[in-house]
């Protein structure tokens, strides 16, 4: 076949490559004749039998190796002038190319060789790291434990027609980082001479690098690493009106947790000095004041997931003040960022309906004041000052808002198609280094699911579930077929929910392809119906009769468990600014409120009794208020403030892959650590020496620089 333009690409099948005006991709061999099939006739539904025998020419061929190879494909053409996903799955049917070929290489656009090749030099790493990140697994967490998935900003997002929606033109974009894993929160120091960002590594190190700005033409790029092979560095923020750098720095065992400033203003030399210690990992961020006396922090009231306080700290007496109080539900105040001048302190609060706010704390007055609030639930993980002090930015994967703290209308700065904006740091009024790093982001491909055999042995057994290319999430194992499970994966361009029976994987569902995952599943203890959430939305699925139905799309849905007499669900409900417990009869669809208190994560053990999880503590269900029993508080932060009964054990675990094992009659405390970041457990019902996990793989993800323009 001879050189064909296919929509933005080139493809060359001589050379086993695509390209376009800046990059060069190499195609492993079976990705090429699988290109060359689809290029022949693009639009064309292809069968899957067909690919087997034009591809594998084999008489059977496993469904993962097919699902892999068009994952793989997808994955390599996928270009930020495609509004679509490059390869369309049609159920049941097969798959088609969706880009539009030029007949021969003399159709086909020119290319700049020249530009390209250095575009395929840039995108090697300058020296090799294997990484993974917690801040990105922490993101991914907490999109699959909320209720509703977060989802881009748009501007119907802020909640007022008045607010302004204008587009947001980049008229330059460049890759700034090389290494391997996810480079994330950039940081640009005040004076503007020094970009910080945090390095996460698949083995479970972080670091932290600091680079220095404006670096004649010819010299080499200087970078300082912070790191220690015993512990994890996050960067936190920089300190006003200085080159001082906050850390947090926890030890790979957990046991030590320091927030640490490191003074750079005789780069690259610097300093580490211990601020203050901390109990643990948390979703949130610190800052230091000005004049170094005070650390403003968020503090975690019960592990991972739970809600966050706002405290201030004194440095020199150690003395905390809680500045807000930690709702009863949703994750609190989480990203923290002082102005340049070190006057105001902006917050985001997520509250008990994980909607978030925008605040401005004033520690002079001690005043504070809401900015915005959003109308839906909404993770965000990026906030920054303008350079005048006058606004605040906040991305949104697909946008950017812009707060007034004038009480002017705010605007939406919407992003061009293929760009995706989680942090943001101005080195300038159109200029700023970003990170993609959002929960979409942090999922694609790096989900996957674990079988751990006799874990809390000397040496527990390890493996991955599947080798598809793609994400694996949620599972649910049947209650009747040891042998038989449901999982949640992104192996055709979208989250679908799949069926596993002895090896044999079939997808059971074709929803529209998004970033939005399939999570939640729970099977019915007879065996016949599978629930689960998808974007806030209640699913069945009818093993019996191989049905979806549609059981409630209000976007207010999650975490069901079925009653033990599998005549209905018990489940999280967002209910105007509330998150509570609900009962829903599958006969009547009729809904009957159970808490009236916070409540979220339900579960029934082996005699039928209902617990749940509030505020970080576990509570055995009495009457859905002052009568409710509390069983435990979670003491460790590291851990996950939520527990996984299976009839009289009881399980949690933490990001750093610790997983713990509590008899509930004898008290007795079992511990084991797998080698990955965990982000669900799944005891298998059938077998007290096997249990199932959700394990974060690092993608790769790198900084950008870009510049832009607004049209108004």
């Amino acid at each position: 076949m001879d050189i064909m333009q296919l929509g933005p690409w080139l493809f060359n099948p001589a050379d086993f490559s695509i390209s376009d005006a800046t990059q060069r991709k190499e195609l492993e061999p079976l990705l090429v004749k699988l290109l060359c099939c689809f290029a022949k006739d693009p639009g064309r539904i292809i069968s899957r039998q067909e690919l087997i025998d034009t591809i594998w020419q084999q008489s059977y061929v496993d469904d993962n190796a097919i699902n892999r190879a068009i994952s793989e494909l997808r994955k390599a053409l996928q270009h930020r002038l495609l509004s679509q996903s490059p390869i369309k799955t049609h159920h049941r049917k097969g798959y088609s190319l969706q880009l539009q070929a030029a007949s021969s290489a003399l159709d086909a656009a020119p290319i700049n060789t020249e530009t390209a090749t250095a575009g395929a030099k840039t995108s090697k790493p300058v020296w090799y790291g294997i990484a993974a990140s917690i801040a990105a697994a922490v993101a991914a967490c907490v999109m699959y434990f909320m209720p509703q998935v977060s989802a881009p900003v748009t501007a119907a997002d802020t909640g007022d027609d008045k607010n302004q929606a204008v587009t947001l033109t980049i008229t330059n974009q460049q890759k700034v980082t090389w290494f391997k894993g996810i480079e994330s929160r950039p940081l640009i120091s005040p004076d503007k001479q020094f970009l910080a960002y945090g390095h996460s590594q698949a083995d479970g190190s972080m670091r932290v690098l600091v680079r220095k700005l404006g670096i004649a033409a010819g010299n080499t790029l200087q970078e300082v690493a912070l790191e220690h092979a015993d512990k994890l560095y996050t960067v936190q923020t920089w300190q006003p009106q200085s080159r001082n750098l906050l850390l947090q720095v926890i030890s790979k065992d957990g046991s030590d947790c320091k927030y640490q400033s490191a003074d750079f203003s005789a780069y690259p030399q610097y300093q580490l000095t211990t601020v203050a210690t901390c109990s643990g990992m948390i979703f949130g961020t610190a800052q230091l004041s000005a004049d170094g006396q005070w650390l403003y922090r968020s503090k975690g009231n019960g592990g991972i997931y739970s809600s966050n306080a706002l405290v201030a700290e004194n440095i020199h007496t150690g003395a905390v003040q809680t500045l807000v109080a930690a709702p009863s539900a949703g994750f609190g105040v989480t990203l923290l960022a002082l102005s340049a001048d070190g006057s105001k302190l902006a917050y985001i609060l997520m509250t008990e309906s994980n909607k978030s706010e925008i605040f401005i704390y004033d520690p002079a007055s001690r005043e504070h004041h809401r900015i915005a609030s959003l109308p839906k639930p909404m993770l965000l993980l990026g906030l920054e000052w303008s350079l005048d002090q006058q606004n605040l930015l906040v991305p949104g994967a697909d946008a950017i808002l812009q707060l007034s703290l004038a009480d002017k209308p705010l605007k939406v700065w919407q992003l061009p198609q293929g760009i995706t904006v989680g942090e943001l740091s101005l080195l300038s009024a159109n200029q700023a280094y970003i990170s993609a790093l959002s929960p979409g982001k942090a999922t694609q491909g790096a989900l996957q699911l674990i079988k751990i055999s006799q874990p809390f042995t000397a040496e527990p057994q390890v493996s991955f579930l599947h080798n598809a290319a793609g994400s694996a999430l949620a599972l649910a194992i049947s209650p009747t077929h040891s042998e038989s499970y449901a999982f949640s994966a992104n192996w055709t361009g979208g989250w679908q929910l799949w069926f596993s029976q002895n090896g044999e994987n079939m997808q059971l569902t074709e929803f529209e392809n998004n970033e939005q995952p399939v999570n939640n599943i729970s099977w019915s203890g007879n065996g016949r119906y599978i629930a689960f959430v998808k974007q806030g939305n209640l699913y069945l699925y009818d093993m019996q009769l191989r049905q979806l139905i549609n059981k409630r799309e209000h976007h207010d849905i999650g975490h069901p468990v079925w009653l033990p007499d599998n005549s209905g669900l018990v489940m999280t409900r967002l209910d105007s600014d509330s998150q509570n417990l609900w009962q829903l009869d599958l006969i009547s669809d009729n809904f009957n409120q159970l808490t009236f208190v916070a409540g979220s994560y339900p579960q029934f053990d082996d005699q039928g009794q209902l617990f749940y999880h509030r505020d970080g503590r576990f509570y055995r269900y009495v009457d859905g208020a002052k009568q409710d029993v509390e069983l435990q508080s979670s003491e460790d932060g590291n851990f996950t403030a939520m527990w996984q009964l299976k009839n009289q054990q009881q399980y949690r675990f933490s990001m750093l892959g610790h997983i713990e094992l509590i008899d509930r009659q004898s008290g007795e405390v079992k511990r084991t650590q797998v080698p990955y970041q965990l982000l669900g457990l799944y005891p298998d019902p059938h077998d007290d020496e096997q249990l199932y996990a959700a394990v974060f793989v690092t993608p790769e993800l790198a900084l950008e620089l870009i510049q832009w323009q607004l049209d108004d």
